[in-house]
């Protein structure tokens, strides 16, 4: 059980930095909010920071791998 609530709080970690620091964000030029993905309100929005690859979805694939890594090497340290 100490595994898993490591590894999950890293994952948790690691999605929250990545997502913060280089996720892509787009703008959407109707509303002016900040948006994840490319379309909003029905038309197409503008990149506004990130990386266009690192999008929310390959964060959370990114993010669940890290901890599946972490829960990994705690379990090898242990043995």
């Amino acid at each position: 059980m100490l595994i898993a609530t490591v590894a999950g709080t890293a994952g948790s970690l690691f999605d929250s930095l990545l997502g913060a620091r280089w996720q892509v964000m787009y703008r959407c030029s109707i509303c002016g909010k900040e948006a994840e993905r490319r379309i909003h309100c029905d038309l197409p929005t503008r990149k506004s920071r990130g990386f266009r690859i690192l999008t929310n979805d390959v964060v959370n694939l990114v993010s669940s791998v890290a901890g599946g890594m972490v829960a990994l090497g705690i379990g090898v340290w242990l043995r």
